[in-house]
């Protein structure tokens, strides 16, 4: 059966590409295009945001992070709440204290507490960067990915069916000198924290990718989405390697076009025709009101909405649009990516991984 839908697949695909290249397909407005943005933390009840994403036509999943900055239970409520009333609008992934990750019980406690946050309607779980770049044992060496103490944690999700979302690693850019001609050279400089060129015995960019390849190797059947173009957004070909070698792998864009742009467009476009089912859209946008002094003004939340829906038409300007266009300072040849292979980029991908089917019996209120 997977065979045959592989194949179907691929004759869908050849068939969008050669109207592709006759010229002849129309792809649809940016408000027809069903939309998923499968990377968003959104903590609060926005009505204004609410009202945006049903004009757009957006959904968005919900990401529950970081795990220890010890507001783990009221940003799981935050999330939980906005499932329960807009179910259409936010499904949920959830994520797992990492204190006490010593501790003889700690998987246990871990996976009782997803299980819990699965009764509530949660569709996947998130690892963060924090596992391998921040975290440490007592003996001050930092935990990876692939720790043996998480394993029952990933058996457990496999069994369940329930991905795991895993942003680990950074771009490479983290571990190079700090180099104004880097997308990310604004953000290293204001979070020296999360630089770790020069820095000793921390993990390598290549050790983080290798634990969680090694994670995969040990759950075959667990699905793990690499966040931010599995934080290879610097070499395609890298990512397309890990894609063949792990069939339950797949990626997300999220804040990472910024790395696409710095590839020949017919090199990423012809990276998006290969592997259709596997990458989903995104773009990694916080909205968290809780722990601010004094609640967002009116200001803040109108430029907030305003940021959002020019980030989201420009994404879909450069995958959807055709010719040259402007994106993240530089001149750039958008996509045009074919009709079928936008549908699963947009929403197919993650109705199917994150199984979001289920909720579409609820109408949009």
């Amino acid at each position: 059966m997977r065979c045959f839908a592989s194949i179907l697949n691929a004759l869908l695909l050849l068939s969008a590409a050669v109207s592709h290249a006759a010229g002849d397909e129309k792809s649809p407005t940016y408000e027809q295009q069903l939309k998923i943005d499968v990377h968003s933390h959104v903590f609060e009840d926005f009505p204004a945001l609410n009202d945006l994403f049903r004009r757009i036509n957006m959904r968005t999943v919900n990401i529950c992070v970081p795990a220890g900055d010890g507001h783990l239970e009221e940003m799981h409520r935050a999330a939980n709440e906005l499932s329960r009333k807009y179910p259409e609008l936010y499904p949920c992934i959830a994520t797992f204290d990492l204190r006490g990750h010593d501790r003889r019980d700690y998987a246990e406690k871990v996976i009782a507490w997803l299980d819990g946050q699965f009764a509530l309607g949660v569709v996947g779980v998130k690892i963060w960067k924090e596992v391998g770049m921040e975290i440490k044992d007592h003996d001050g060496k930092f935990v990876l990915p692939d720790d043996p103490r998480f394993d029952p944690i990933y058996a457990h999700l496999a069994k369940l069916g329930k991905p795991l979302h895993a942003h680990l690693a950074e771009p490479i850019d983290a571990w190079l000198p700090l180099d104004p001609t880097s997308p990310y050279f604004s953000y290293y400089s204001k979070r020296p924290e999360w630089h770790f060129h020069g820095k000793p015995g921390v993990p390598s960019h290549a050790d983080l990718i290798a634990a969680r390849d090694n994670i995969m190797r040990k759950h075959p059947t667990l699905v793990v989405i690499g966040a931010h173009l599995a934080s290879l957004g610097h070499d395609l070909d890298a990512i397309a390697n890990r894609l063949e070698r792990f069939p339950n792998f797949h990626i997300e864009v999220a804040a990472r076009a910024r790395d696409l742009v710095r590839h020949p467009s017919d090199k990423v476009r012809a990276f998006f025709l290969k592997y259709p089912d596997r990458i989903m859209y995104g773009l990694d946008v916080m909205w968290k009101p809780f722990g601010r002094v004094t609640p967002p003004s009116g200001l803040e939340r109108r430029s907030h909405l305003q940021m959002l829906e020019t980030r989201y038409r420009e994404d879909f300007n450069y995958y959807a649009g055709q010719g040259t266009m402007r994106y993240a300072e530089r001149q750039v040849e958008a996509l045009h990516l074919p009709c079928a292979v936008l549908e699963q980029f947009y929403n197919g991908n993650a109705r199917r991984i994150y199984k979001l089917d289920a909720l579409q019996s609820s109408p949009v209120r």
